[in-house]
């Protein structure tokens, strides 16, 4: 399985006085870190070395000299107490480190300090990360956009983004033969889909050809996530060629991101999501309509603007939006569906002889989350997932689910694109915070 690099932390523990404490006085932080993590006693001279990813004060009483240190190294910083709270002898070193640019870890309570110390981990598993974006590289404008995206990411997420043409992966994927396709397929129809479902096997043995060349680009790349322009470099190209879709499921199975319309900027959303809240993500198009005008009809074709208005009205009162892409529920990841196994559909009324998967989202607790278009800041959403669509009669939207969030007037003024990434809230959203805000200075839009 893929997933983010395990890491070990190197943390410096100072006094006020800016002296090195007794080691004795380390007993009470052990609890909180992993056996692998090294409590470093130091002095104020000790953080300017730049080998520590966070400092812990203790005895702290007012404002310190010591602050300038650690605000000048950016090292991320808190003040910690034997049992593990706040104290208003902290007040002023914390104002004073706020004064100084300094990075301030929350610890108001225990939670929130093993929150930030998450955040910490989280920080230093990110950086390094690669992800892949394959396109056409015929797109002027899209190119300069994926530029910007990639030095952002570099920049404020410590994240590499790597550009390939989709024209390299087909040509990649028509080297192999139907003997590996068909070897491949075997191996998906055991554990992960359904059998080909409304797919003949000619159209899974590409499916499985394009796959094995996704897997040769992540293996060369070292690539945590991949993320191809489906709709332009296949649908659209003339002829229409075999999307890759179909092989999103197994590859997120395998424990990799993906996402689909070559969209960087949702994908590195879902390696954030990943970071912060330990698991994986999916990635849907957010819409306002499709509601109850839409779900009583029992023919698609009949749905018409009048009800499409009227299903917004909806959304807008009752705080809800429509996830769905490609006919389904995005490429779920295992842990949000209901089902062991992905079904191979039709994307139907849409693009006839094109497939995607299908599954059954969970319900309950979710975040949705996009990063802007540089990388310096993203939109999180919490909601509920409290309602699933499905059903043939839907056509396009085969599959969706409706997911309530505290405000759609609000999301509306802070929409940041079409997609979103989506992933279920595990009571860890103080760590995706304290990671975003405090430790990548990420703005909240």
């Amino acid at each position: 399985m893929q997933g983010l690099k395990k890491v070990s932390l190197r943390i410096a523990v100072v006094t006020a006085d800016g002296k090195a404490p007794e080691p004795k006085r380390l007993e009470f932080l052990k609890p909180i870190f992993k056996a692998d993590d090294t409590l470093v006693p130091s002095s104020a001279k000790g953080l300017s070395t730049g080998k520590f990813d966070a400092g812990l004060f203790l005895g702290v009483c007012g404002s310190t000299p010591v602050s300038e240190t650690a605000a000048r190294v950016k090292l991320p910083v808190m003040a910690v107490e034997p049992y593990m709270g706040f104290h208003p002898y902290h007040a002023a070193f914390y104002r004073d480190l706020e004064a100084r640019k300094g990075i301030i870890l929350p610890a108001l309570n225990p939670e929130e300090i093993a929150d930030s110390i998450q955040a910490v981990r989280a920080r230093k598993s990110l950086a390094g990360t690669k992800l892949l974006v394959v396109d056409m590289h015929t797109n002027d404008f899209r190119a300069k956009e994926v530029r910007a995206f990639t030095k952002g990411c570099r920049k404020h997420l410590g994240v590499e983004i790597i550009r390939r043409p989709a024209s390299e992966m087909k040509s990649m994927a028509s080297k192999y033969s139907d003997a590996q396709a068909d070897k491949i397929l075997d191996g998906w129809y055991k554990s992960v889909l359904e059998g080909s479902g409304e797919m003949n096997e000619k159209y899974m043995r590409q499916v499985a050809k394009l796959y094995l060349a996704e897997r040769a680009l992540l293996d060369e790349t070292k690539a945590l996530g991949i993320t191809v322009e489906d709709i332009g470099a296949f649908l659209l190209s003339k002829p229409s060629e075999v999307m890759p879709n179909i092989t999103y499921g197994p590859l997120v199975c395998e424990g990799f991101l993906a996402a689909e319309e070559g969209d960087i900027e949702v994908l590195a959303s879902e390696l954030l999501l990943m970071a912060g809240l330990g698991t994986a993500a999916t990635m849907s198009n957010i819409y306002l309509g499709f509601r109850n005008r839409f779900r009583d009809l029992g023919d698609h074709t009949k749905y018409v603007p009048e009800m499409e208005l009227e299903d917004v009205r909806q959304s807008m009162s009752d705080n809800h939006v429509t996830a769905a892409h490609f006919s389904a529920s995005g490429v779920l990841p295992p842990s949000m569906m209901e089902e062991k196994r992905y079904k191979v559909m039709e994307t139907l009324p849409a693009w006839p002889g094109q497939g995607m998967i299908m599954s059954t989202p969970k319900l309950g607790q979710v975040i949705l989350a996009r990063l802007t278009a540089d990388a310096s800041g993203i939109h999180t959403v919490p909601g509920e997932a409290d309602t699933r669509l499905k059903g043939n009669q839907y056509g396009w939207y085969r599959g969706s689910w409706y997911i309530r969030i505290p405000s759609v007037m609000d999301f509306i003024g802070r929409c940041l694109y079409q997609h979103y990434a989506i992933c279920p809230e595990n009571r860890r959203f103080g760590v995706l915070q304290i990671l975003t805000k405090n430790l990548l200075g990420l703005a909240e839009r």
